[in-house]
This record gives structure tokens, sequence and C-alpha cells, in this order.
């Protein structure tokens, strides 16, 4: 899994783009249960494009909301 956070629109160079790794795990009932990042200097807040790659293919993205 990993989140991936939405871009900047107003300039050429955006410094706040990430790639967040997220470790995940099964629940036992065919989903998953996942950890957020550890605090905002891996993850700050605001709106993130959550992945799951399957091997190294992207998922279509859900939105998620890092508080």
């Amino acid at each position: 899994m990993a989140l991936v956070k939405a871009g900047s629109v107003t300039h050429s160079n955006d410094f706040d783009q990430r790639y967040v790794d997220v470790i995940f795990q099964s629940d036992g009932s065919g989903g998953l249960t996942s950890t957020s990042p550890p605090d905002s200097n891996h993850a700050p807040p605001g709106w993130y494009m959550l992945f799951i790659l399957n091997n190294g293919v992207p998922s279509v993205a859900s939105w998620v909301q890092v508080g």
C-alpha cells in the first residue's frame, strides 16, 4: 500500500509532493488493516491517494484524509 499526496497546481515545483509506504496486514476476513504513518514529518495532514500495489501494478486510487 502507498499514500501519494495530491499535487499542487499553482507552481512548477511541488515541494509538498510525497510517496509514503503504508504497512498493512490481512484482517482474516478478506480485508486489510493498515498502520498510519508515525507522525506529520512522514505524512503531513491533508488529502492523499491510497493505492494498493499488486506485483508493482497500482490499483485505482481511493482518496483518504490524513489528520
